[in-house]
């Protein structure tokens, strides 16, 4: 399909700006930047990618329009196909790449490994946080814990589908406590939320997005934090209780098709280098319970395949992985 073709069918915002504090490069686009996410709109990548468009307008950064598009299905694999397949050699076109998205490649043995794209950032984590209903008996993780061990299969944990960043965390807390935490999917984290909230499982991991409102709120409590939150000081991590694992935190980075120029990746990295001083971008990820985590070109793809090697691990005693 021809670049032309593509882009046409391409629905998205788009708003002409103006060039302003970038260094001068070999590459600067020549099209329409088309940010593309995996997920429907409305959803946490699907908003980072708008709110990284709407701080390219309103700071003029770059002189192209700007579009959104939403290739969803088939486990992330219909984006993963769009960007490395469809538009190989394609500097016009950025993915968000995450943890979901190197996961499902994984799980459903896709060609499309992370080294298949170009690497541009890492941009932040979404740390899990253990948390329970505000009227819970378990005013600590180990009360949580001694529980469980007492109760054997009585402690439960809600989350999204199982497989997910929420089970690979409370499987791998499971296994270093030494505990039984049976595991209870739901459709997703804000069906978990609720189920919580009337008492229906125990405790849920979940990023510091999800459950944001319901703290503000005085509904749930936190317990531990797989990553020292700012907005959470008083709160200590898995690893100072004593229960530190082996998961990484879940990632949003910007990877390109494969086949762009080394001129065209040195121009996003300087972009987003840009981008990520702004107080808007600082604004965005504190409100959302983001964490900074800067890494670009090779290193960010050297950190995807590390983090890939320990999602397979997990899978495979999981119970996930194909046969």
């Amino acid at each position: 399909m021809r670049a032309a073709h593509r882009l046409a069918r391409i629905v998205g915002i788009g708003v002409f700006l103006a060039v302003s504090g970038l260094p001068a490069a070999a590459f600067t686009p020549s099209e329409r930047i088309v940010l593309v996410s995996q997920s429907s709109a409305g959803t946490g990548n699907d908003l980072m990618l708008r709110e990284i468009a709407e701080i390219w307008t309103k700071n003029k950064l770059v002189e192209q329009l700007v579009g959104n598009e939403n290739v969803t299905g088939a486990l992330g694999e219909n984006a993963r196909r769009f960007v490395a397949q469809e538009n190989e050699g394609n500097p016009h076109v950025l993915f968000a790449y995450t943890a979901s998205t190197l996961n499902q490649s994984i799980l459903s043995n896709s060609i499309f490994t992370p080294d298949k794209f170009t690497p541009i950032v890492m941009l932040v984590t979404s740390p899990a946080v253990v948390v329970v209903n505000k009227d819970s008996a378990f005013q600590t993780l180990d009360d949580l814990i001694k529980a469980a061990k007492e109760k054997p299969g009585a402690i439960v944990q809600g989350g999204g589908p199982y497989g997910g960043a929420s089970a690979m965390v409370g499987h791998a807390l499971h296994e270093k406590a030494g505990a039984e935490l049976p595991y209870t999917p739901f459709k997703g984290g804000g069906e978990a939320v609720t189920q919580l909230l009337g008492n229906h499982v125990q405790f849920i991991i979940e990023n510091p997005g999800e459950i944001n409102q319901y703290l503000k709120a005085d509904q749930l409590r936190v317990l531990a934090t797989t990553t020292k939150l700012p907005t959470m000081p008083d709160v200590k991590t898995l690893e100072e209780l004593g229960y530190g694992i082996n998961v990484p935190d879940s990632f949003r980075a910007i990877f390109a098709p494969p086949g762009i120029s080394k001129e065209a990746q040195d121009y996003y990295i300087a972009l987003f280098e840009k981008t990520r001083d702004l107080p808007d971008w600082q604004n965005f990820i504190a409100e959302d319970g983001l964490v900074d985590f800067w890494m670009t070109g090779t290193e960010a793809g050297k950190y995807a395949a590390d983090a890939a090697a320990v999602y397979t691990a997990l899978d495979e005693k999981m119970g996930l992985m194909k046969k």
